[in-house]
């Protein structure tokens, strides 16, 4: 018989994580939900992820392995998009893993939904670590316009910008909605550009994906220029975007606040670079805004008090907290 279930693309964009990839591939290879073509993009990779990819495609017909010079996440991911051949498309990082039933779960939303975007829940972990796979709450689910739900993810409420642990139908992106090439922090310019072009989208706190914390990621390594170049012109991106106006605009400042004040955050007291105080401004310009919008989260509130008193202020408060959260 026929399968009559969609063909579903996951895209694993892949560089400089042979210690994780077996894992992340095999977690996948066990997917309840089995129709699926799996693209194995190997960005350059100076070590044996290449080889490893071309050996898993022996091993199973679903997977597809694309060969590229390095572009980063971004690069690779849309390379995939333009050969993917299913209805659905959904991302996994490649040091993290996904459940049995990731796909099953972010299909059966939409299905249930009758939507383009499904959104699931996932837990973050240390390396070294095992995330817990303790249900903490029971499983609920709910379905949102785009715009209520664009709100709420850029107010962070149950929704995170990320590209992973979400299902996206295919038609989304022949709009030419793509990764910004060579940024870091490329989801949050695009996602919220796919969740305003689906009409509704569903959401479950089901937890379904692992995401990985460790230091050698892109995000994870100490502040540079890269970091610095990409959140600019991220802030200006969306900044100028028109469609961030209207009832979007105090939920898009309350992220990119968050947003700039988490990079100054990570950079050294002592960074030269004057473009710094473009980011410095953003915050001075707009802390009062923040305080005085009634939707906007609480950490965001007092970050917005606490940076009246500088970035010194703002550090040793965030070192305490870290301190209580290990003890705790």
């Amino acid at each position: 018989m026929p399968n009559m279930t969609p063909l579903i693309t996951i895209i694993i964009p892949i560089y400089k994580v042979e210690k994780y990839l077996k894992k992340c591939v095999f977690s996948v290879l066990s997917q309840s939900y089995t129709n699926l073509e799996i693209f194995l993009v190997d960005d350059g990779s100076p070590d044996n992820c290449g080889k490893m990819c071309d050996e898993f495609a022996q091993k199973d017909s679903r997977i597809k392995v694309i060969h590229k010079e390095n572009g980063g996440l971004s690069d690779a991911r849309n390379v995939a998009i333009e050969v993917a051949t299913g209805e659905w498309i959904t991302f996994i990082d490649s040091d993290d893993y996904v459940s049995s039933d990731y796909v099953k779960t972010l299909y059966d939303l939409v299905s249930k939904y009758k939507c383009q975007l499904g959104v699931s829940g996932y837990k973050t972990f240390n390396e070294g670590d095992q995330p817990s796979l303790k249900l903490d709450k029971p499983t609920q689910q709910i379905c949102l316009s785009s715009m209520a739900a664009t709100q709420m993810m850029f107010y962070q409420e149950k929704i995170d910008n990320m590209a992973w642990a979400k299902i996206y139908h295919r038609s989304l992106f022949p709009t030419g909605i793509r990764y910004p090439y060579g940024l870091i922090y490329e989801d949050l310019p695009t996602t919220y550009q796919l969740f305003l072009k689906a009409e509704k989208i569903a959401i479950t706190n089901h937890e379904t994906y692992f995401y990985l914390i460790r230091k050698e990621s892109l995000e994870g390594q100490k502040f540079n220029k890269k970091k610095l170049d990409s959140g600019i012109e991220i802030l200006h991106k969306m900044r100028t975007d028109k469609n961030l106006s209207g009832i979007l605009e105090k939920p898009a400042r309350c992220r990119l606040f968050s947003f700039c004040l988490h990079l100054l955050m990570e950079m050294p007291d002592d960074y030269a670079d004057n473009r710094k105080y473009e980011l410095i401004n953003y915050v001075k310009a707009n802390r009062i805004k923040i305080l005085l919008d009634l939707k906007s989260r609480r950490k965001a509130k007092i970050a917005a008090l606490l940076s009246f008193g500088g970035r010194t202020l703002m550090k040793k408060a965030l070192s305490v907290v870290k301190k209580r959260s290990k003890i705790s």
